[in-house]
This record gives structure tokens, sequence and C-alpha cells, in this order.
């Protein structure tokens, strides 16, 4: 499932540019939302797929209203070095 959940979290401009943001700019929702120009709920919905794949880490904030949305470095470099090998031709999904 690692190469399916890379496709996944790298499948679309906009969660690449989330992973970038929440990556530099770990905070709520609705900072991507202004930074990157885009649609709350296509942020909302982007954001959830990377949850899902395990790229995105929803924590509670300081003040309990605005969950933090930070990018989880290990699982990251998982997903980028099994895509790259996948693609290099050396393993099977």
């Amino acid at each position: 499932m690692t190469v399916h959940d890379a496709t996944e979290a790298f499948g679309s401009d906009l969660r690449v540019n989330l992973i970038r943001h929440y990556r530099t700019s770990p905070g709520p929702q609705r900072s991507a939302v202004e930074a990157l120009g885009a649609n709350s709920q296509a942020v909302s919905h982007n954001t959830r797929i990377l949850v899902a794949s395990g790229v995105v880490v929803v924590e509670d904030s300081d003040d309990k209203r605005s969950p933090v949305c930070r990018v989880d470095e290990v699982r990251l470099r998982e997903l980028i070095e099994a895509l790259g090998t996948f693609t290099a031709g050396s393993a099977s999904e």
C-alpha cells in the first residue's frame, strides 16, 4: 500500500502544495487556504487525503480551537523512497 499511498499523497498540485505549506508553516487549514489562495473545501478534502496517507498529522493547538496540521517527515521520506524505488523498476506494488 505504500506506493498507493504515495500516489494519493503526491497525486495533485494542491496536495503537493499543501505538503510544502504544512512542512514549512505548520498550522490550521485556514492558514493554508489563505497562503495558497485555495478554496476551503478543496483544502479540507485534500488535507483529509494527506492525513489518511500518513503524510500530514493533525494535532491539538494550544488554544484547542484550531487543530495544527504538520508533516510527518519520516512518513514523507518513506513515501518518496517507495515511489522512487517503484518507478525505477526495483519493487512491485
